[in-house]
């Protein structure tokens, strides 16, 4: 148990690393196209016509990178009241038990939207669809869109049997409560 614990540590900092770095490279450079497009539209009246397609198609697809991410530090929707409701009444188990809920719910939902949005995916591939400005294959929004959702289901399948270890382990009995937690 301990070794896939290790493992799904390694891993996760893995996919940390790599894919922070490129939703962050992307929205920063993304920041800086849409400042230097303000300064041009209001300073010098011209603008790209495909310019706001890509800010909004960029930033998007960060956003959809870093979601992996997020998940792994079980970052988003934190709902700590409820959560300290339960510790402060010792329920233990119960927490224990709505954090493998919650993963396997996770797992479940982007698992289906990540399995069933690539033939969408193939779909805009196929037909060469444009975003508005008709400067841009649609299919790439989409493609990081689906990659996105698959990284979190991967990383949440892995939080699944984390939690399941722990439960087994009898880590949840001792009391500490985690609030960066996605119960």
């Amino acid at each position: 148990m301990n070794a896939f614990l290790e493992f799904s540590e390694k891993f996760k900092s893995l996919i940390n690393s790599i894919f922070s770095k490129i939703a962050g490279i992307i929205l920063i450079s993304t920041l800086l196209f849409a400042l230097t497009e303000i300064t041009r539209r209001y300073i010098f009246s011209v603008v790209f016509q495909w310019g706001q397609d890509a800010v909004i198609y960029a930033m998007v697809s960060s956003i959809a990178l870093y979601i992996g991410v997020t998940q792994i530090k079980r970052g988003h929707l934190v709902m700590s009241a409820a959560l300290e409701l339960l510790n402060a009444y010792k329920y233990y188990r119960t927490i224990g038990i709505l954090k493998i809920f919650v993963s396997i719910s996770t797992f479940l939902f982007c698992g289906s939207l990540a399995v069933t949005g690539w033939p969408t995916v193939i779909k805009s591939l196929l037909r060469e669809t444009k975003t508005e400005s008709l400067t841009f294959d649609l299919w790439m929004f989409q493609f990081m869109l689906m990659l996105g959702l698959g990284i979190m289901a991967v990383v949440a399948l892995l939080q699944t049997i984390e939690d399941i270890i722990h439960y087994v382990q009898g880590k949840h009995l001792d009391g500490k409560l985690e609030l960066v937690s996605d119960v």
